[in-house]
């Protein structure tokens, strides 16, 4: 058994390291490039997928020292904050053997010992509006597709990155050879009232990703169903079953029905004006009727990846009282899913054929289960 001074000499020694990380990848780059390619594969990773760095290159999302919290920067959006993408973020080993994880590594890894395949990555800044961010990607892919000779990509997309890539899919087809989408929340749903309105804790660091901070991501509210549209359906109920019309659109009803920073259970001091709130609103639902499918424009082969075996959040039932809304997590209706996209928003919106491939690994190791990678290697392959 260690004693305290040593385990206290190896906190710190972790911490040192953590603080003085900084990144020296930025942004989109080629993975790994082969001169006898046969094909291109581009990878759009998820919400928080991707490491976040100052202007001065120091990792602020995420090293060791914020996964111990012996730092916990500010990532609230905000203009002007410069923070910028830096790498995928690949892995997090804060303690060894203990807090250790590997985000993207095995698929990575994967892709880089592939032989005959060049492939790049798209990191990006998760926190910032969708729409934006996919014009960034729609950028990269057209210069992907001029190094390639004019060969369009397979591009790969994991949740966030998914809808990313059908945005825009819809809008150029002519940059994406094929679509593989892993676990990407098209139908959307009520997931991230978790984000928004419970603790939420990254490693051993609390507040990093509190519900206050992640209010201000524009991005987050992409996650939501529409009023009118393919988006799921019934996921706000009264206690006597009875459910509300899906009105995440309008700023109006998240103040009204306590939901998102205007929780009781968020505790958010520095809530936003109507006005702003309702702008962020307004980017995220152009974002999502971006997802909207142009049937009549030619499109490539699709491959769907998805799990069905964990408990996925569907139905949140709240109570209006004589103290506010309250909403009870607890007894939340979960439906199948991996965890945090259910099984039917996984599937792609209406019009788009596809082929479709189910995984037993939650969310987030998607990606890490080899069969997936054989999959998604051998479509993106295919003829």
């Amino acid at each position: 058994m260690p004693s305290k001074r040593t385990l206290s000499f190896f906190l710190f020694s972790i911490f040192l390291i953590g603080c003085s990380g900084k990144t020296d990848t930025f942004g989109p780059r080629v993975l790994k490039a082969d001169n006898a390619s046969s094909g291109v594969v581009v990878f759009v990773p998820g919400y928080k997928g991707s490491e976040l760095v100052s202007s001065s290159g120091k990792r602020l999302w995420l090293g060791p020292s914020q996964a111990l919290a012996f730092s916990t920067p500010d990532l609230s959006l905000k203009d002007g904050d410069g923070i910028m993408a830096g790498d995928i973020l690949s892995s997090v080993t804060a303690i060894p053997g203990i807090l250790d994880v590997k985000v993207y590594s095995p698929w990575l890894k994967r892709l880089e010992s592939e032989a005959g395949l060049t492939s790049y990555v798209f990191p990006y800044d998760w926190r910032k509006d969708n729409g934006s961010t996919s014009l960034l990607l729609e950028t990269f892919l057209e210069r992907v597709k001029k190094e390639s000779g004019g060969k369009a990509s397979v591009v790969v997309g994991h949740s966030n990155g998914g809808t990313l890539t059908l945005s825009v899919l819809n809008r150029r087809p002519d940059l994406v050879s094929k679509a593989v989408f892993v676990g990407a929340p098209f139908h959307s749903g009520i997931g991230f009232l978790e984000d928004l309105m419970l603790p939420q804790s990254t490693g051993l660091n609390g507040k990093i990703a509190d519900p206050c901070v992640v209010s201000t991501f524009a991005s987050v509210y992409t996650f939501f169903p529409r009023e009118a549209s393919f988006d799921t359906r019934d996921v706000l109920s009264d206690t006597n079953g009875k459910f509300m019309e899906n009105r995440f659109f309008r700023a109006a009803f998240w103040k009204e029905h306590e939901l998102g920073p205007f929780s009781k259970t968020a505790s958010c001091s520095n809530l936003p004006e109507e006005k702003e709130f309702q702008n962020r609103l307004d980017r995220a639902k152009t974002f999502r009727d971006s997802l909207t499918t142009k049937t009549e424009k030619i499109r490539p082969s699709v491959l769907v990846v998805r799990a069905v075996n964990r408990p996925t959040l569907r139905v949140l039932y709240g109570e209006k009282t004589t103290e506010g809304w309250k909403w009870d997590f607890a007894k939340a209706k979960r439906t199948n899913g991996d965890g945090r996209v259910t099984a039917e928003s996984a599937l792609p919106p209406p019009g788009i054929e596809y082929e479709l491939f189910e995984s037993e690994a939650e969310h987030s190791k998607l990606l890490s289960d080899t069969k997936v990678q054989d999959r998604i290697l051998e479509f993106s392959r295919s003829r």
